[in-house]
């Protein structure tokens, strides 16, 4: 199945493209960007999640945003020179598409369908960006997760309201990566959310017991 915006691309645009990439993997912890490099390579990613992060005061972690199934990672790679500026690194077992800067650049020359798609993925990554911002300003930490958790409910593919296995290995600093909190803090609130009878909790395993209870999460903070 292709991510994203290559399923919707006509076939003479998507056969050059898919031509012109490579496939790689990552396990879980691997560094995918280097802020430094220069941004030669866009990736596609397929199956997985990665952390953009910046490195701050004292080399202390800063994330910036999380990506999942058919987003990008290297934008800056559709621009001619430059840097990532941004470190990538792969929050589980992770593959994505490749193609390098120049070729990609020459292919949305010849196919200003190419051009339409890339533009309209990079204003949804925007527009997600935003929204995150607006969540970190806005919404209290346990609100913020229960966004998190049904997003990734909504990842497993599952159609029931109840007992939704998360898929992959989630740990709690993942989630707090995810939600711009930290790791004591999610601890914290994961128990309380099992208290409550919404999740189901084991090692590096979650399981949705109560959607709707999640949902209503989202709107009004713990202890309120």
């Amino acid at each position: 199945m292709l991510p994203g915006f290559l399923a919707a691309l006509p076939e003479s645009a998507r056969t050059p493209l898919l031509a012109a990439t490579r496939q790689h993997q990552w396990s879980r912890g691997a560094v995918v960007l280097h802020a430094d490099d220069p941004a030669e390579t866009l990736y596609v990613l397929q199956s997985g999640h990665a952390r953009l992060y910046r490195l701050g005061s004292s080399a202390r972690e800063i994330t910036v945003n999380v990506h999942g199934p058919s987003e990008l990672l290297g934008l800056t790679a559709l621009l001619d020179g430059g840097k990532y500026g941004l470190y990538a690194e792969a929050m589980d077992d992770m593959s994505a598409l490749m193609i390098g800067g120049e070729a990609l650049r020459e292919l949305m020359g010849r196919h200003p369908d190419l051009s339409v798609a890339l533009s309209t993925q990079v204003v949804r990554q925007t527009r997600s960006l935003q929204e995150r911002l607006a969540q970190l300003v806005f919404l209290e930490v346990s609100q913020r997760l229960a966004l998190a958790l049904i997003e990734l409910a909504n990842e497993s593919g599952e159609a029931s309201d109840t007992q939704i296995a998360l898929r992959g290995r989630i740990s709690h600093q993942d989630l707090a990566h995810a939600v711009g909190s930290t790791r004591e803090t999610i601890t914290k609130l994961l128990g309380e959310f099992r208290a409550k009878g919404l999740l189901d909790l084991g090692y590096r395993r979650i399981v949705v017991m109560d959607r709707g209870g999640l949902e209503r999460a989202t709107r009004q903070p713990l202890g309120n």
